[in-house]
């Protein structure tokens, strides 16, 4: 009998361990509970068999009994907390600036001032480069058609749409698509734009830019309840390139009840735009998949950068997939792809010196068929890491604070260098932001562990700047896209 219950010991502590090493590479692979997990895969077939043998229900009770675990994907919580108003949306490091964003090239040669809707509409027929038209104060309200830009600036001379002082003008679009700007050299500044649909569906885009629109600037505008606030792609084989969206905030107050796609910055087939310094927040779908992205560039564009950004999954609200930002997003079919080619849905693409954060049900940064993407000085902040998916895609990912692990899946291919993520953390579900950052839950980026920070970062070529607008350090950059060591002038809290 003494061999019996040595046996019998033996398998049991077999079990324990191979079921918790099952535990620990599921709870790795998924980053969530490996209950979890089990239960969303397992229940199904449990069901199925159950229905096949039910002599044996009783042991299929049991199995879920142990499954029964609640999947955070489908529960959609609204915070009890106030909304702000859009005048409260102003953060030191990204977002509006009070003052506005200067630029000479955009000072206008000829400046028409607008009351009424009707006003702006007649404006927009007569301007040429040069023309800045100027809301006056107050709330103006769309429905209709969507607001054609057809007339095209200049390189020097952009035609500007814009409120005088940021935040003093709210335009309310009860329409699928709010600016369709069809021409090159237009800039839309301080304006406040509200989707203001009966249903979420209807409330598509805050701006559409399309075919020759290039050189397209969005900046310092709080845009508010759309599915994809910024939409760009080809028209009639012309792609609009070399755009720029900056210091804006994007969010929106509720989970979209919606099947469309909600992805707040969605740019597909279009190259060299730069994305830098917005708060993007509060980006969820109810409706059809329940998969909503922060920001992607897709289409087979190239060169796209996405730099200085906070981009907070979950704020306001929780539940649904939500993924901070992506190189290749859910894929593009062939006809949208830029010259009709999706052999990689982007190339030579740039993610650095971010914040991503509260994405806990997804990674932070997905990577589909990208080829040539570099990702660094970034902070991934309770988020289940960068996956690297599909043949095509090959990146290089240096200098990041990553919770949760990077992951090759379906052949993808990354190398990867100076970055603080620990895979046994991530087994294990913890979070090494945790130990770097005074509080991350609460985007209290200030620093506990300098040791690991300070100096230890690979040299980049051409890195930009850090979230805070300084420079690396030349030869020894910080990890993270905070240089702590660079006589740092800014506090570096997040909303």
């Amino acid at each position: 009998m003494k061999w019996l219950a040595v046996v019998c010991f033996v398998a049991l502590a077999l079990g324990i361990v191979g079921v918790s090493a099952a535990a620990l590479a599921t709870q790795y692979l998924f980053q969530e509970p490996a209950a979890t997990t089990w239960s969303r895969y397992l229940e199904p077939e449990i069901a199925w068999q159950r229905a096949k043998y039910p002599s044996a229900g009783w042991l299929f009770d049991l199995l879920q009994s142990f499954l029964d675990q609640p999947d955070p994907r489908e529960a959609f919580i609204v915070s009890s907390l106030p909304a702000s108003s859009p005048e409260d949306l102003s953060f030191s490091l990204v977002g509006p600036r009070a003052a506005g964003v200067l630029d000479a090239a955009a000072d206008p040669s000829h400046i028409v001032q607008v009351t009424s809707v009707k006003e702006f509409h007649t404006a927009l027929t007569s301007a040429s480069p040069g023309t800045a038209i100027e809301f006056a104060p107050g709330t103006y309200e769309f429905s209709g058609r969507s607001i054609e830009i057809t007339r095209p600036g200049a390189l020097s001379r952009p035609i500007v749409v814009r409120a005088v002082t940021p935040g003093e003008v709210t335009l309310r679009f009860s329409l699928a698509e709010g600016f369709h700007v069809r021409a090159p050299y237009w800039v839309f500044e301080n304006l406040v734009i509200e989707g203001a649909c009966e249903h979420d569906s209807r409330c598509e885009h805050a701006f559409h830019v399309v075919g020759s629109a290039t050189n397209t600037i969005i900046r310092n505008n709080r845009v508010i309840d759309f599915n994809s606030a910024v939409k760009a792609n080809d028209l009639a084989g012309q792609y609009p390139d070399e755009g720029l969206i900056s210091h804006n905030v994007f969010l929106n107050r509720h989970p979209r009840n919606t099947r469309n796609p909600v992805s707040v910055i969605d740019i597909v087939s279009a190259s060299r735009w730069t994305v830098r310094k917005n708060l993007i927040a509060d980006f969820a779908k109810a409706g059809g998949d329940g998969v909503s992205y922060g920001a992607f560039f897709k289409g087979a564009g190239e060169g796209n950068v996405f730099e200085q950004n906070v981009v907070r999954c979950e704020w306001r609200h929780h539940g649904g997939i939500r993924i901070g930002f992506s190189f290749g997003g859910g894929g593009t079919a062939q006809r949208f792809c830029r010259n009709n080619s999706c052999t990689n849905e982007h190339y030579d693409g740039v993610a650095r010196s971010n914040v991503i954060m509260d994405c806990p049900n997804d990674v932070g940064i997905y990577l589909n068929k990208s080829k040539g993407t570099l990702i660094h000085n970034n902070a991934l902040i309770n988020t289940r890491g960068i996956d690297v998916r599909f043949a095509g895609t090959s990146a290089l990912i240096v200098n990041n604070v990553i919770d949760g692990r990077i992951l090759a899946r379906s052949g993808g291919q990354y190398s990867q260098s100076n970055n603080i993520v620990d895979p046994l953390a991530a087994a294990f579900l913890d979070q090494v932001s945790q130990e770097i950052y005074a509080d991350p839950g609460k985007g209290d980026l200030r620093l506990n562990e300098l040791d690991r920070v300070l100096g230890k970062g690979l040299r980049i070529e051409d890195p930009g700047l850090d979230i805070c607008g300084q420079p690396y350090d030349p030869t020894a950059p910080d990890i993270g896209p905070i240089q702590y060591g660079m006589e740092l002038s800014c506090v570096p809290v997040f909303p």
